[in-house]
């Protein structure tokens, strides 16, 4: 009986806390991995990516159901701690409801220096920049649409979530450890990572820009969609991008609203935006 009648009892954990496998994963905090140099991947497809991009798994959590799968998935010498929880005790673990049957531990990816292949005379090629995304789902969701729209690369400008966040993760399916990611500081360091920064055209727009269609009028045949670079530049979820940098832009392309409506989502607009850049060139969007 508890000192407080009635109270009920506390649950008893189902896990080894001794073990140090299992250790690695109590009560996650995407900080606390980063400072340490690992990322949390969450669920089979994330994990799945991971392994195929060659990054090196620590550890590895799975409910029973899944637990065959991954003996055979990492068998052949894999020396990744794998450990089987039921779906209650691995939430009282990690410290969140979970429903994506595993987890696993990372080495964490390096952001490269932002230097993207030469082009041809005759080639283009859309690449995605983001300045203060701050939200890690819209980030994922972004560069996820990136990926999956023929994007060659992403630029994370000042003030953005961090991509090997375990919910930025998540929320891009694993696109994050596929899709070529660079650190930018200002719109001189995007254009110098770009190997022909004089055939640049950067796209500005952003949720609140809603004045002008996209269409014709708002981009012009041959304004932006050209030989060379085109960069599509979004930024916050609440206030968009800083006034200096759209008018350090080649074009601002905007979506218009029905009636009511002020803004979208920053990821649903760059999902539109990215699919009617990348139609134009789909051949030689990919850098690498």
């Amino acid at each position: 009986m508890n000192p407080i009648q009635g109270s009920p009892a506390a649950p008893v954990p189902d896990f080894d806390a001794s073990d140090p496998a299992v250790c690695l994963f109590a009560k996650l905090r995407d900080r606390d991995y980063a400072s340490q140099g690992w990322c949390v991947l969450e669920g089979r497809i994330v994990i799945e990516k991971a392994l195929a991009s060659g990054l090196e798994l620590v550890a590895l959590l799975t409910v029973p159901a899944d637990a065959d799968y991954w003996r055979q998935r990492l068998a052949g010498g894999s020396d990744v701690a794998l450990r089987v929880l039921a779906r209650p005790a691995m939430e009282q673990l990690v410290g969140f409801a979970f429903h994506r049957g595993a987890l696993a531990l990372a080495r964490r990816p390096a952001l490269g220096p932002a230097c993207l292949p030469a082009l041809g005379p005759k080639d283009r090629r859309v690449s995605l920049a983001l300045w203060q995304v701050g939200d890690p789902d819209n980030l994922g969701a972004l560069i996820r649409s990136a990926a999956a729209l023929g994007g060659a690369a992403v630029f994370l400008g000042p003030g953005c979530a961090d991509p090997y966040g375990r919910k930025a993760l998540r929320a891009s399916m694993g696109c994050t450890l596929s899709l070529p990611l660079y650190p930018v500081v200002d719109l001189a360091g995007l254009r110098a990572g770009l190997t022909a920064p004089a055939a640049v055209g950067s796209v500005a727009t952003g949720p609140r820009l809603v004045a002008a269609a996209l269409s014709p009028v708002a981009l012009q045949p041959g304004q932006v969609v050209s030989a060379g670079d085109t960069v599509l530049l979004l930024g916050n979820e609440g206030w968009g991008l800083p006034p200096e940098l759209v008018t350090q832009c080649d074009a601002v392309v905007c979506i218009p609203m029905a009636s009511g409506v002020d803004s979208l989502n920053v990821a649903a607009a760059g999902a539109i935006l990215l699919w009617e850049l990348c139609q134009a060139h789909p051949a030689k969007n990919h850098a690498g």
